[in-house]
């Protein structure tokens, strides 16, 4: 009769498993994953790329006023930073404007004509909240607010996961995936990728997901050494045989850990050469990028590209791109940020539509926190709300959604510096892109459990043309031009 397991030790198993399977994901082969594709019905997919701006992105020098006088204000609040008007890219948002006129910062052309074209969408004065606040909320402490505004971690913490520091929890994104592997029998049954994926490691958004995390290198499937793979240098080849020899050995041996830890290694390496083999013929001809996130986004493109041979009918991917945390050399620093993005963000978008897949995917920017409207000498420092970018070939563009605030020191929204009291939650823009990945409402309330609180419809902003329809049974579309 076989010995009985402790449950401490098969607790400890299963977490092992489940780590393995964030690697390895599954005992899979590249034949296995080709018959998973009967499984992903044409037309039923959807993938959701995060593209995380580490630090804190400047939102007011990427979205800039144009009428003389709002400048003018916007100007003296941080007259060493000013974007000239001259230099500013003209976008003229079909709503949410406020009847002005708005031009985004002369590095973001690529951004400039998505917006122009009706592909990408501004979610104005979004951020970090418990409840809907006010500015005097805020200063006689009427209203619960996010631990530890304006520290990094915190709000980079709170922006992923809705917890803190201290608090750790599941992030969205990992839930969001987990909910949908649920839902979506092909994510579920394929045994191949899970359905979040990650090009930046390991992460708060995707942290927790039960149903697995696989990491990729900015340019694909990071693979182990080629030492370990077939070459025909004898000394290459007795490195791999070694290797295996160590492998074999592992499997049979008398501690299930060590055991466990060999097959666990040979399933990530049988598994990365399985998906690298459903990636490698994946190949757009869009230019992208000689950038580590261009580099990045290209990927993604060919695992989306991929997506049938892999089986997936969701995908959830996450990029972190760093160095916003401006407080000095702003200017410099700010403008290669943002021409990095919009290139690399045109570029990405260019590719779904060479791969039929653009009104399949949205991609969507978040950051730690905006930042002061004043600068502190040739820099600016934490703030809170800010804006953030959706873009995509579903996306009801050339609109800002929310409440776009007033560049003004002193504004009914500032709390001091031009540190802007948001708008718009965290919670109801992941809200709006679970109900467009095709989750319900009751999905959203798990998710996001505080969305009661923001009043009815926080669930869903009319961002995307399918799920407007579908939610509201509205005609607000955006002109659908080609690409």
């Amino acid at each position: 009769m076989a010995t009985p397991i402790d449950p401490a030790r098969r607790r400890f198993l299963g977490t092992s498993s489940r780590i393995a399977l964030g690697s390895a994901c599954a005992l899979a082969t590249l034949g296995r994953l080709e018959l998973a594709q009967a499984a992903s019905r044409p037309g039923d997919y959807r993938a959701l790329v995060c593209l995380y701006l580490l630090g804190g992105n400047d939102s007011y020098n990427m979205v800039v006023p144009r009428d003389a006088g709002a400048h003018a204000t916007y100007a003296s609040a941080r007259p060493a930073l000013v974007v000239p008007r001259e230099q500013l890219l003209p976008i003229t948002p079909v709503s949410g404007g406020q009847g002005a006129a708005w031009g985004l910062h002369p590095a973001m052309p690529e951004m400039a004509d998505l917006f122009g074209r009706g592909r990408a969408a501004l979610l104005a004065n979004v951020g970090p909240l418990m409840q809907p606040t006010s500015a005097d909320d805020y200063r006689q402490a009427r209203v619960p607010l996010p631990p530890e505004l304006f520290s990094h971690i915190d709000q980079q913490a709170h922006s992923m996961s809705l917890g803190s520091e201290v608090e750790s929890r599941p992030g969205w994104g990992g839930k969001l995936a987990d909910r949908l592997a649920e839902r979506f029998a092909a994510n579920r049954d394929a045994n191949g990728l899970p359905t979040a994926l990650s090009l930046s490691g390991a992460n708060a958004w995707q942290n927790g997901s039960d149903s697995g995390l696989y990491t990729l290198g900015s340019t694909g499937v990071t693979r182990l050494d080629a030492t370990l793979r077939s070459d025909p240098s004898a000394r290459w080849t007795t490195r791999r045989d070694a290797f295996n020899a160590l492998l074999d050995l592992g499997e049979r041996d008398g501690s299930t850990f060590v055991r466990e830890s060999s097959r666990s290694t040979r399933r990530a390496r049988d598994f990365a050469e399985s998906v690298n083999a459903a990636i490698e013929p994946i190949s757009p001809s869009t230019v992208f990028p000689s950038t580590t996130l261009g580099s990045a986004m290209r990927t993604i493109a060919r695992v989306i590209g991929a997506r049938r041979t892999l089986g997936q009918t969701r995908q959830v991917f996450f990029v972190g791109f760093g160095g916003w945390d401006t407080h000095d050399n702003m200017l410099e620093d700010h403008q290669t940020l943002l021409s990095t993005i919009s290139q690399a963000l045109g570029a990405f978008h260019a590719a779904t539509v060479e791969l039929g897949v653009a009104d399949a995917v949205t991609t969507f920017t978040m950051t730690d926190f905006g930042r002061t409207l004043n600068n502190n000498g040739d820099g600016t420092d934490h703030g809170w709300g800010g804006h953030s970018w959706v873009m995509g070939g579903d996306v009801v563009g050339g609109h800002f959604y929310g409440s776009m605030n007033e560049y003004a020191l002193g504004s009914s929204r500032d709390v001091g510096r031009g540190r802007m009291v948001p708008t718009t939650a965290v919670d109801q823009l992941g809200a709006t892109l679970a109900r467009w990945m095709g989750l319900g409402y009751g999905d959203a309330i798990e998710i996001f459990p505080r969305l009661p609180a923001f009043g009815s419809g926080a669930d869903y902003l009319p961002v995307f043309a399918s799920t407007n329809a579908q939610l509201n049974g509205t005609g607000f579309t955006r002109n659908r031009g080609k690409g």
